[in-house]
């Protein structure tokens, strides 16, 4: 999570005044290791750092207090779930779901579980889940968020392989008609998984390239830093090369990124494909102006 991400302490950056506020909470901590309010605040300004290992360090201990108080509750859920702890995440929240439903809660918790399912972000194998048990996670996160599109392709795999055709058929009426919330989650860590389910559900024929076509420009509109729409974008570009749109948009989010250099190469590639490709023209010489005014200091 990047500095400033963690909205009640945004002010917080890489600065000397920070480093000194950060080493008297710890000061503070060190002097007396069962302080509620020391931990919680060190937790916050460290989540606001975006160090979630330091963050779920000092609120870990809390988790007995987070069970009685809501706002320490979610602090507890954010600083594990940023800190890679996802058993933790789910320890908590099974513990006690938290009284009031909010998608920041549920999207935390969904990926917490999907970490689980899949042994670890950047890692999607079912590593160490037998077959009924990543099937229940799966529904789990199909709770949290009924739209999610990772939760629903894989139930609807495992619903196909078990002849139940019902439920298969429920399963794959969601994925056509998924919610926004399906492709604009309030944890972009989310994405990673999301752009997984994109390209089977393209390969698997559930969705047609008009769709894909029209969710990935959301994408790159909407959440150009995730590096799943990212991987998303080079595998599409990679798996169909004589489609020009699939590299036209990776070259779309470096240029939103302002990744000048990459944003060149793609367009170029987009018209190594097809030479006629007018926006892809329009979008170098926009590009150029950009670099022109850069060098100029206009």
């Amino acid at each position: 999570m990047a500095p400033g991400a963690y909205p009640v302490y945004e002010a917080l950056d890489e600065t000397a005044a920070t480093a000194r506020v950060m080493q008297t909470l710890r000061r503070a901590v060190a002097l007396d290791e069962d302080s509620l309010a020391a931990r919680w605040a060190l937790g916050r300004a460290a989540l606001a750092m975006g160090d979630g290992e330091a963050a779920a360090d000092a609120l870990g201990p809390l988790t007995e207090g987070a069970r009685r108080n809501p706002l320490l509750y979610d602090d507890a859920l954010t600083a594990f779930s940023h800190g890679w702890r996802p058993a933790e995440v789910v320890a908590l929240y099974e513990a006690v779901p938290p009284p009031q439903w909010t998608s920041a809660v549920s999207d935390t918790v969904a990926l917490a579980y999907l970490d689980v399912v899949t042994g670890g972000q950047g890692d999607r194998g079912t590593r160490g889940q037998g077959e009924g048990e990543t099937k229940q996670l799966l529904e789990q996160v199909r709770e949290l968020r009924p739209g999610d599109l990772y939760a629903n392709y894989h139930l609807w795999m495992q619903a196909r392989q078990d002849g139940d055709l019902g439920a298969a058929a429920a399963y794959s009426e969601t994925l056509t008609y998924f919610p926004l919330e399906a492709i604009d989650p309030g944890d972009e860590r989310l994405l990673d998984y999301v752009a997984e389910a994109i390209l089977a559900l393209l390969e698997d024929g559930l969705w047609d390239r008009d769709k894909t076509l029209n969710v990935v420009s959301f994408l790159v509109w909407q959440h150009n830093g995730a590096t799943g729409v990212e991987r998303l974008l080079e595998q599409l570009t990679e798996r169909y090369p004589t489609e020009p749109e699939w590299p036209f948009y990776l070259a779309e989010l470096y240029h939103r990124r302002g990744d000048l250099d990459h944003a060149e190469a793609a367009y170029q590639q987009v018209l190594a494909v097809d030479p006629e490709y007018a926006q892809a023209y329009l979008c170098i010489g926009m590009l150029y102006e950009t670099r022109a005014e850069g060098e100029t200091g206009e």
